[in-house]
């Protein structure tokens, strides 16, 4: 983009919203004027300006993009989405962001509308009543996990039982705690017909993700590989498709449990050392 050209998308904040709001469709001048809540004799001059850098023209009675034009704007939509979620909340530059595949972190900005939740100091080894309730409903629930949770495990039963479609991903220490502690709730999730039950190697950047068709949560680790019992959560479409596709990366990476062969075949191997390879291929 040329310094001018820089300059004039970026100089102006009235041109700048002026390019992101021609670029959801075509407007009016009587759409411009309600939605930017500008007088014409405010924002023709910026029109102006953008008209004579070949970004907008004037059709059919509205005004719309040039096909140049709608290639900066998707670069000043997704520089503006990013700088939003930074300026928002300083989550995302104070947690390790070493678990997102690159063309993810490029969308990064897809995320914007997430709000941080913190828990109550009080009740940080207490069951999440909140986010249990939000995805009780769920018609599909995608769960990885690093850490041990295991007050969910009510909910992927419950949801099963209900035929809602649940795929869970747990690191091997996960899995083998689960085992542990629940080994029966375990075997049976496998064998769940609409339940898919997955484990991956530790090690993974990312504390959790759980993405349902009603909305998404995700929880990072600090840059020191901590864990605080904070997540930012958001149920707006974007977000919610972003999480699934950071899902799907960790998904592709992870070997499904089938059966209650695979169960005996990780609980043996985990009695007797580290998550071996033998076992990786054992549970394909």
């Amino acid at each position: 983009m040329q310094p001018e050209l820089i300059d004039i998308v970026f100089r102006s904040q009235k041109r700048r919203d002026l390019l992101l709001l021609l670029g959801e469709e075509p407007r009016t001048m009587e759409d411009i004027k309600i939605l930017l809540d500008v007088s014409p004799t405010a924002i023709l001059p910026q029109i102006k300006r953008l008209t004579d850098s070949n970004l907008v023209i004037q059709k059919n009675g509205s005004y719309e993009l040039t096909d140049m034009g709608e290639q900066v704007f998707k670069k000043v939509r997704s520089l503006v989405d990013v700088l939003t979620l930074v300026e928002k909340n300083d989550y995302w530059t104070e947690h390790d962001l070493g678990g997102i595949p690159q063309y993810l972190l490029d969308r990064i900005g897809d995320l914007k509308d997430c709000n941080l939740v913190k828990a109550d100091p009080s009740q940080i080894f207490e069951p999440s009543t909140d986010l249990l309730k939000f995805f009780s409903s769920s018609l599909y629930l995608m769960v990885f996990s690093s850490f041990y949770r295991p007050e969910f495990l009510p909910l992927y039963s419950k949801l099963g039982r209900l035929e809602s479609e649940v795929s869970l991903i747990f690191t091997e220490s996960v899995l083998e705690k689960f085992l542990y502690n629940y080994e029966r709730k375990i075997r049976k999730l496998s064998t769940m017909k609409n339940t898919e039950l997955s484990v991956c190697k530790d090690g993974a950047k990312i504390a959790e993700l759980i993405v349902s068709d009603r909305g998404m949560m995700v929880s990072l680790f600090d840059s020191q590989g901590r864990f605080y019992h904070e997540y930012m959560c958001c149920s707006e479409s974007q977000a919610i498709s972003w999480v699934r596709e950071l899902f799907d990366f960790y998904k592709s990476r992870a070997l499904k449990v089938e059966g209650e062969k695979s169960i005996d075949n990780f609980t043996c191997t985990s009695e007797n050392g580290a998550f071996s390879e033998s076992l990786l291929l054992s549970l394909h």
